[in-house]
């Protein structure tokens, strides 16, 4: 019985005392972009090889998890040239920006309870998993709204012996700062069906400063659908 209730707190997104997405609902406007645009531009590299992997698969339609303020639709619109693009992200106040200045689709929702009924040619997310309140799950919807590609990517760090994921709640931000373990996401896309051929995982260099986050996680899908 007191299992049952600890899985039901542990995916309730509740975190403390704050309900999980504080930190992304207190910030509204031009001040919310240009948070976003200071944390796309700690992550330049990586977003150099999504925007590579973007153009080498050249999908029919898009979904970004964890759109925030709209970065890559508001822009960079042009890589989405001849694509679909939605967006979602938990936020209202960033939804509400997204769609007062970028003709895309967005779609505010908690993208771990809740189903978008349609599957997607790509599916990707920058720096979000890092944050989530069920690492696992939210790996398994991603694949599960992908039909082809997923590209996800995590900037806390790149941790191929950890054997679980170390999840750390901060109760004043309602969120999670979490360390990936590759072992773990390996294991999660084995059960799902991949095939070792189907998904690869790559670390990006960032800084020199010998701590974790001088490295950045990257997880790359293509779905055999022979």
């Amino acid at each position: 019985m007191f299992e049952k209730i600890k899985n039901k707190i542990k995916y309730s997104g509740i975190v403390g005392k704050e309900k999980y997405g504080k930190i992304w609902q207190e910030k509204f406007g031009d001040e919310q972009a240009q948070w976003y645009e200071k944390m796309h531009n700690c992550c330049i590299k990586m977003h150099n090889d999504f925007k590579k992997f973007l153009a080498e698969k050249s999908p029919s339609n898009v979904l970004e998890v964890g759109c925030g303020s709209g970065y890559y639709p508001r822009n960079l619109k042009e890589l989405f040239t001849n694509m679909e693009y939605t967006g979602t992200d938990i936020s209202e106040t960033a939804i509400e920006f997204c769609k007062s200045k970028s003709p895309f689709n967005f779609i505010c929702t908690d993208f771990l309870k809740n189903n978008l009924n349609k599957k997607f040619n790509l599916v990707f997310s920058h720096g979000l998993m890092d944050h989530v309140y069920d690492v696992d799950l939210f790996i398994e919807k991603i694949i599960e709204a992908s039909n082809r590609f997923v590209y996800v990517t995590a900037y806390r760090g790149y941790f191929p012996d950890l054997e679980r994921h170390v999840m750390r709640r901060n109760n004043l931000e309602g969120s999670y700062y979490n360390d990936i373990s590759i072992k773990q996401i390996t294991k999660k896309l084995v059960e799902m069906g991949l095939q070792e051929q189907e998904y690869s995982f790559d670390s990006i260099k960032v800084a020199d400063e010998g701590r974790d986050d001088d490295w950045q996680t990257i997880i790359k899908v293509e779905k055999n659908n022979n």
